[in-house]
């Protein structure tokens, strides 16, 4: 019975090393992050651009006009990272809530 509770410990501790309190930041109130994607080169909006926050589960795709719009509960600043296999990833820093984030890719 003893070596079955320690096992049991033993299993749920990273479980609870993830969830401990604080090492989440979240926001008191939703943010979301606005934001146009274009190539560098010709300025042209990027559509289907997988756009998602780093360290979170929030994710967006962009439209026709390469704009995109994601909403959080994570505290600012944060990271946004660009992924498609057509171009370079980029990791961009929002740090305001309000402003535009402009995300400039540069094709493979």
């Amino acid at each position: 019975m003893l070596l079955w509770k320690s096992t049991l410990i033993a299993l749920m501790l990273p479980f609870f090393a993830i969830m401990a309190p604080g090492q989440i930041k979240k926001a008191a109130m939703p943010v979301e992050i606005r934001g146009v994607v274009t190539n560098v080169e010709t300025g042209k909006p990027i559509a289907g651009m997988y756009l998602f926050v780093t360290e979170g589960e929030e994710e967006a795709l962009t439209n026709a006009k390469g704009e995109f719009r994601i909403k959080t509960w994570r505290a600012l600043p944060l990271l946004l990272t660009s992924q498609n296999q057509d171009y370079h990833t980029v990791k961009v820093k929002v740090s305001q809530p309000e402003a535009l984030v402009n995300v400039k890719l540069k094709k493979k």
